[in-house]
């Protein structure tokens, strides 16, 4: 009798954690990002101040994001002076995080159309990115 007490026991743990388990969930959604500032078609002025403003959400936990600006425009037959580009990487963790930050846009850029393009990647290496464009006169 104690046999089957315990043989019907150990049936019904098993049953309970085949099927009352959860297996770890996996993260396969990629980061969600948000820029708030420069807003598209924003016009900027060579030596004046570009501000980003930018939020990042995962539903695990953040790695990194990154930040590439570079000319959109197509320089055919044009003299340039210098084509910005540039890039801004950083580790970030958590599950939310908001950046703010300003720089100086170089006085000896040329003038026309440039992206700015956000990149984020999770724990998981899920990435996502957005961008944005603007001119600078």
């Amino acid at each position: 009798m104690v046999i089957k007490f315990f043989i019907a026991n150990i049936t019904f743990l098993v049953i309970v954690c085949l099927f009352g388990c959860n297996k770890a969930e996996k993260d396969e959604q990629a980061p969600f990002i948000k820029i708030n500032l420069p807003e598209n078609h924003d016009n900027f002025t060579r030596g004046n101040v570009l501000t980003y403003n930018l939020e990042f959400s995962d539903d695990f936990q953040l790695k990194s994001y990154k930040i590439n600006i570079h000319s959109a425009s197509i320089p055919i037959l044009k003299q340039t002076n210098y084509i910005w580009d540039t890039t801004i990487n950083s580790s970030i963790s958590g599950i939310n995080y908001i950046i703010k930050k300003s720089f100086s846009i170089p006085l000896n850029v040329d003038t026309g159309n440039y992206l700015f393009i956000v990149t984020c990647s999770d724990k998981a290496g899920n990435e996502e990115w957005v961008a944005r464009d603007f001119t600078i006169h």
